[in-house]
């Protein structure tokens, strides 16, 4: 239990440490025995069977298509982080397992706060120890994309919290870390996926909490913060936005391009050719590839491997069949969350699943190994404290102020 816990410290800072803790987690069970019980322990659970489902499409998957042996397997392999759910969930029963899970995660969300801006300050330099590059200047563990995308889901969390905190000097603690993470989204880090991240999940949490006045407040932070970039050229969104805006100009579909924005959007109209030539079932478990080099062969675009869109990998891979599935356990998160004991748990799960919505439409989260490890674990840490019995949960895991 505690190496599942642990999970939370580790999946923002190391990889290295997702996967030892999580090989752990695996050896552990297996010799521990007792399988009859922890199965029945979380068989009737509601979001099992959808990711067992969703899962098995892939192993359907190793039956056709033209990938390699290793391509396929690779593919596989990372999927197989869905198998984590029904294992973690049996972890997480524990009421005290859960805070501790928690409390970690955000203590790594508070390390990137703190790190990022002494980085950006020029209080500390740029040591070794840190993933720094010219892009990912400022974003100490991951590289941008991954970092403003747990950085924003993090700000939701500390909103959330916020909100719920009946003691004003500690709600008021947990809203200046949301602030201070959403700046760091928002100003710091270049990362145009957190932005996408960050606008959804904003926007979600003034519409959850204050219903139809909220779409309106929405609209104003948005147009506030529109016009705050605009008037501040040398700012990092503005700069971001502009080139953005710039480079989807430039594009001439059909034509090959060297911008990042150009590659997505090649990268988006070719795989939408390849789901119209295998629609129901795609080209396989780990296709993606293999069909999209033969797509772009003598074209002079680039042979991606990933089309920066995990609803075009799902489909590409595993057809429409593969993408209904896929929606098929989101809408189980959030139809469920209904279901979860306390506001704090209903709310992340369906946060949860607005981060994986807008972060899968500018990115292939589900196949990078941190987005789809956190996915898998904070599904499991949410719905853990789901019980089958006629749809009320067990008792409410009351998360620390601190």
């Amino acid at each position: 239990m505690w190496a599942a816990a642990l999970l939370g410290l580790s999946i923002p800072i190391s990889t290295s440490l997702d996967s030892i803790l999580a090989g752990l987690i695996v050896a552990l069970l297996l010799v521990g025995g007792r399988y009859r019980d922890r199965i029945g322990a979380v068989r009737d659970n509601p979001i099992v069977l959808p990711a067992l489902v969703f899962f098995g499409m892939y192993l359907v998957g190793l039956g056709y298509g033209e990938a390699t042996g290793y391509e396929a397997m690779e593919s596989l392999a990372k999927a197989s982080d869905l198998l984590l759910i029904p294992i973690l969930l049996y972890l997480f029963r524990e009421a005290g397992i859960r805070r501790m899970a928690l409390a970690g995660f955000l203590t790594a969300i508070v390390s990137m706060i703190v790190i990022s801006y002494l980085l950006w300050l020029d209080v500390i330099p740029p040591i070794g120890l840190f993933h720094i590059t010219n892009d990912d200047a400022y974003t100490p563990f991951h590289h941008r994309i991954t970092h403003s995308s747990l950085m924003a889901f993090g700000a939701y969390l500390f909103a959330v919290k916020a909100r719920l905190e009946p003691r004003p000097a500690v709600r008021c603690i947990y809203a200046l870390l949301g602030i201070a993470a959403l700046a760091n989204v928002l100003f710091i880090v270049s990362g145009r996926t957190g932005y996408v991240v960050a606008l959804a999940l904003g926007g979600y949490f003034l519409i959850a909490g204050l219903r139809w006045r909220g779409v309106a407040v929405a609209a104003i932070v948005v147009s506030i913060l529109g016009v705050a970039v605009y008037l501040m050229p040398d700012s990092v969104p503005h700069q971001r936005l502009a080139m953005m805006a710039e480079e989807i100009a430039e594009w001439q579909p059909g034509e090959p391009t060297e911008t990042s924005v150009g590659y997505r959007l090649e990268y988006y109209q070719n795989s939408l050719r390849l789901i119209a030539e295998h629609p129901l079932l795609g080209a396989g478990t780990g296709g993606f590839k293999r069909a999209y080099a033969s797509l772009v062969k003598d074209k002079g675009m680039d042979p991606t491997a990933n089309p920066h869109n995990e609803y075009l990998m799902v489909t590409i891979q595993n057809g429409l069949v593969g993408l209904a599935l896929l929606l098929w356990l989101l809408y189980t998160l959030w139809r469920r969350a209904s279901d979860l004991p306390g506001g704090f748990e209903r709310s992340a799960a369906r946060g949860l699943v607005v981060w994986l919505l807008s972060a899968s439409m500018v990115s292939s989260t589900l196949i990078d190994h941190t987005e789809g490890f956190f996915f898998v674990w904070m599904s499991a840490l949410c719905f853990a404290g789901w019980s089958a019995a006629g749809g009320e949960s067990v008792r409410p895991c009351r998360y620390p102020s601190s």
